[in-house]
């Protein structure tokens, strides 16, 4: 079925564009046409240069607009000058991020976010699953060796390495969990 739906919008892009390309050669004749579609090729070649100099994330946007603009046709420099469009590119981020996690997870994949020191989100792709928590460091020294249960550590020896008060939550101790065969 996304087979068909892909082949149908191909073939829809395609009439449109052939049909856009008609009404430019009725409106300002044959040659002018010509001079407009090798400018606007010009003119995409121009906004992926532009692209290739700036930062991201402005920048993969502004290359797949000059790519879509570069392109020949009237159609698709619509979809092009659209990707320039901040709005439109954080929508798209979004959306595009979100249905990438949900396929991620779908295939055994856990995917993370975690805020660093500067307070720029990270995203991080991790096998298995996670659980949502502080994450606690256990100084060896605090833990009593003869105790039964160690691993949730001592109120004494949690530290937020973010430097402020813990977040309520289960407590999450950073190592491996060894099975019974193990």
């Amino acid at each position: 079925m996304a087979r068909f739906v892909t082949l149908a919008l191909l073939a829809a892009l395609a009439v449109a564009e052939v049909g856009a390309v008609i009404l430019l050669v009725e409106s300002v004749g044959g040659p002018l046409a010509l001079i407009v579609l090798f400018l606007d090729v010009v003119l995409g070649l121009a906004v992926i240069r532009w692209g290739a100099r700036s930062q991201p994330p402005v920048r993969g946007w502004r290359i797949a607009a000059g790519c879509f603009i570069a392109l020949p046709g009237l159609v698709l420099d619509l979809v092009g000058l659209a990707l320039l469009v901040p709005a439109i590119q954080r929508w798209l981020s979004g959306h595009v991020l979100r249905q990438t996690e949900a396929a991620l997870r779908r295939g055994g994949v856990s995917v993370v976010t975690v805020t660093d020191s500067s307070g720029v989100p990270r995203t991080t792709m991790v096998p298995g699953d996670v659980v949502p928590g502080e994450v606690v460091d256990v100084d060896p020294a605090d833990v009593d060796p003869a105790a039964t249960d160690p691993a949730p550590g001592r109120a004494d020896s949690t530290t937020d390495q973010a430097g402020g008060e813990p977040e309520p939550g289960p407590k999450v101790i950073r190592g491996e969990i060894l099975g019974p065969e193990d």
